[in-house]
């Protein structure tokens, strides 16, 4: 938003005596800006709706009943500070932080739009998984089956729908890349591509499933994750980087 919004003042500015004065929006065309202010933006909301979201998690009385390992293994800090009733469904503050950011600082395209698409897929599923846990008092929230089938149809349209965009784009699916080598490997798999989008969402989406339970412990693995991936995104959005560390150029990564 802020990135089209400045591009339209400038284009507006131009020929005027506010151009000089505006002339720092073209600050909005460099990733490393956005990136930057993304970031900061991110840890300001976070900061700011950290504390009202727990508030009202807890009005809400949307915590587990659980007893923590540390507890049952006869840890005294664990005995004289219960964490039974911690509230659970976190992960709304980590998504509204994240989709407000990127719709305030993002470049709007395909990739964008799908990573937000995932994003909201998987979020709804987790809600559910968390409300049936509470609310409806299930004990195993929701029923693996339909977890695994929802992460396969996302990962499956996700999939097809790049393969049925037009080049460069399909190529993320049909051209077949391994670390470090500037070659394809298998060029027109467009199968096997789509297997390894289906094993990449729902493994990922799997792993921070199966590792969320502990105080903190999703979140530092995703922050970790995280970190990684920003690193090499960047370096794929720019083809000269790419070329030089022989990793595949992703158009409209960054």
């Amino acid at each position: 938003m802020l990135y089209y919004l400045s591009q339209r003042v400038l284009e507006w500015s131009k020929g005027t005596a506010w151009a000089d004065h505006l002339s720092a929006l073209r600050l909005f065309k460099y990733i490393t800006f956005r990136s930057a202010g993304a970031a900061v933006t991110a840890l300001a909301l976070s900061w700011g709706l950290g504390a009202i979201t727990i508030a009202w998690l807890k009005r809400l009385k949307f915590g587990q009943e659980y007893a923590d390992k540390a507890e049952v293994g006869g840890s005294l800090a664990m005995r004289l500070l219960s964490k039974k009733g911690t509230p659970t469904m976190g992960g709304i503050l980590i998504v509204l932080a994240l989709n407000l950011t990127t719709l305030l600082w993002a470049q709007c395209n395909t990739l964008v739009q799908l990573t937000l698409l995932s994003v909201v897929v998987l979020t709804g599923l987790g809600f559910y998984d968390d409300y049936a846990k509470i609310i409806q008092q299930s004990a195993g929230g929701t029923r693996a089956a339909v977890k695994l089938w929802v992460q396969t149809a996302l990962a499956l349209f996700i999939g097809v729908y790049l393969w049925l965009m037009p080049p460069p784009t399909s190529q993320l699916i049909t051209e077949i890349m391994v670390p470090f080598y500037k070659f394809p490997v298998a060029t027109g798999a467009g199968l096997i591509g789509l297997g390894l989008t289906w094993l990449t969402i729902v493994g990922f989406s799997n792993a921070v499933n199966l590792t969320d339970g502990l105080d903190g412990l999703a979140i530092g693995c995703t922050l970790i994750v995280s970190v990684v991936f920003v690193v090499l995104t960047y370096l794929a959005g720019n083809r000269e980087l790419a070329e030089y560390l022989q990793i595949p150029h992703v158009v409209g990564a960054g």
